[in-house]
């Protein structure tokens, strides 16, 4: 394909995220198109294409001045003669230029030249410059201007980078969040054999497995990506494949009725063991507790750790010695005085109520009715288990501080395995959707410890995550800080696009100005597991899982009385 010249570099040079060129028309150039520049970065090496965008994009007209005012109205041209005086000025931001040598993609350290022809760009030339090694890369959808026809510039990401050093994924409600999170864990299961835990607070992924059955999406004959259609077929085989292997896509809810009917019973019901908390975890499990309140939870805790010796613990074991079983709690031996009195007056029958309420609420913890607790191994698997697995931990119509117990805890036996010297876990990759609720910025959450921890330690045991959340503002920067790919799609709210800046070098303001204007499905994807900032057009799914609006006219019907 021949390069055409859509313009000259002009004005200062230096700034390679403030570039200006003047357009020959107004057809010249869009915004957020790519763009290449020839440039020397050194004396004695040659001459390669920079690669740039255009961010902006000023078209004026000296015969339109708003300085001539009503007397614009009363302008007229003669019949085909042509408008002069026109300037189209754009602004560019450079994306880099490959180094020969190390494969690498760098920003020139030299200022480009004044005067310089900037060129249209090809697929192919895309293409070639963002290489992708396809057996450790994933597929996340096609460039923006490039994702259709057969132009089709596919944009990969390293599931190494991406796994291991943490996203982010963060949009204003209605933008595709879910849906590309869905499309990027079925592909790291179906064809990558990798592990996904999903904490999904809406019940939006079981719908994947809505009446026991794997929901597939069938209308493949819309796909207009030829990848997408070779690829969607292979990963929902696949997916089936590893089901009738006792793995792929499993479902843990709470030991409720409801769930079972959502499942048709092809759910597994949560066991956990409650005395794997840590004691410190227990303040910010029953928030507001007074200080003597604390010290008969703690009491009870001890108590029943010591008195129960063979694991699993029995939960209602606990609840006994916080309600008929005191008396027995107030004669042991090892209780310290402020212990004693704390068990002497209501702060124990406030305290046995509170952790009551919560145990309630959760409805997953372990009892001698059930058969054997939760076991991480079963959920995760061991390293020389090699069967994909996604797992979707339903916390629909729990209250917010039940979803974070038992996320918590899920997230610390994760964690507590990955670490272990002797039987270790697979390495797995955790989704945290609705993010802002599970490590929200100066708040209490019983699950933000154990995030934090993951964000700082996770990576060296193989255990990432993905945050997910349409507020980014009310996440904890400590967690996002720590993302190393950023995710981000349509954004309005100024809070939430300062907070992006704030916490992340790698979106630059040209890439916030973008935003608020991103159509559903296209997002900024930028960080380490990916060549170099990119507006994606988000690729099509195999399962049918994720966010859905209702279609409130439908069901509204009509009355006809």
């Amino acid at each position: 394909m021949k390069q055409q010249i859509l313009g000259k570099l002009i004005g200062n040079t230096g700034d390679p995220h403030n570039l200006t060129m003047i357009l020959s028309s107004s057809f010249s150039g869009r915004r957020g198109e790519f763009v290449r520049i020839r440039h020397q970065e050194k004396q004695e090496e040659p001459e390669t294409d920079v690669l740039g965008r255009i961010t902006n994009i000023n078209r004026s007209n000296i015969l339109y001045n708003s300085q001539m005012g009503q007397s614009i109205t009363d302008l007229e041209l003669l019949p085909g003669a042509k408008i002069t005086g026109e300037k189209v000025i754009a602004k560019l931001e450079l994306i880099g230029f490959k180094n020969p040598k190390t494969g690498q993609i760098e920003i020139p350290r030299r200022a480009l030249d004044p005067g310089a022809k900037v060129e249209t760009v090809d697929y192919q030339f895309l293409s070639t410059f963002y290489e992708f090694n396809e057996q450790n890369s994933l597929h996340i959808g096609n460039l923006v201007g490039y994702d259709s026809g057969d132009n089709v510039v596919p944009a990969y990401l390293d599931i190494n980078r991406l796994v291991t050093e943490h996203l982010a994924v963060l949009a204003m409600t209605g933008s595709g969040k879910s849906y590309t999170v869905g499309r990027i864990i079925e592909r790291i299961v179906a064809l990558n054999n990798g592990t996904v835990v999903v904490f999904d607070p809406h019940g939006e992924y079981g719908r994947a497995l809505s009446g026991g059955k794997l929901q597939f999406n069938q209308d493949l004959d819309s796909i207009e990506d030829f990848r997408d259609r070779r690829k969607i077929p292979e990963i929902q085989e696949r997916l089936k494949h590893l089901s009738e292997k006792e793995a792929g896509l499993t479902i843990y809810t709470p030991q409720h009725p409801s769930f079972r009917e959502k499942y048709a019973g092809k759910n597994q019901e949560l066991a956990l063991q409650f005395d794997r908390f840590e004691l410190d975890d227990i303040s910010e499990i029953l928030p507001g507790l007074t200080e003597p309140q604390q010290r008969v939870l703690d009491v009870a805790i001890r108590y029943w750790r010591i008195k129960e010796k063979t694991e699993p613990r029995d939960i209602n074991r606990l609840r006994y010695y916080l309600g008929d079983g005191l008396d027995e709690l107030r004669e042991w031996s090892e209780l310290s005085s402020a212990e004693a009195t704390a068990l002497n007056n209501r702060s124990a029958a406030v305290a046995s109520m509170k952790l009551s309420r919560v145990l309630n609420e959760a409805q997953s913890f372990y009892s001698a009715a059930l058969a054997r607790p939760t076991d991480i191994y079963e959920i995760v698997g061991r390293p020389n288990d090699k069967r994909g697995r996604l797992v979707v931990v339903d916390l629909q119509g729990l209250s917010d501080t039940a979803k974070q117990v038992i996320t918590a805890l899920i997230s610390s036996e994760i964690l507590r395995a990955a670490a272990s010297k002797t039987d270790r876990i697979r390495p797995c990759f955790l989704v945290y959707e609705e993010g802002h609720n599970f490590a929200p910025a100066g708040q209490a959450a019983v699950s933000h410890r154990i995030i934090k921890k993951i964000a700082g330690e996770g990576r060296k045991f193989g255990v990432g995550f993905a945050v997910v959340s349409q507020r980014p503002s009310k996440l904890d920067p400590d967690v996002t800080s720590q993302c190393n790919t950023l995710i981000v799609m349509r954004l309005k709210n100024p809070d939430d696009q300062r907070f992006i800046t704030k916490t992340s070098d790698m979106v630059s303001q040209a890439d916030l100005n973008e935003l608020p204007s991103l159509s559903t499905g296209e997002a900024l994807i930028c960080g380490r597991s990916i060549p170099a900032p990119l507006l994606v057009k988000i690729g099509t799914k195999a399962l049918i899982h994720g966010g859905q609006s209702p279609e409130v006219l439908d069901l509204w019907g009509r009355f006809n009385g």
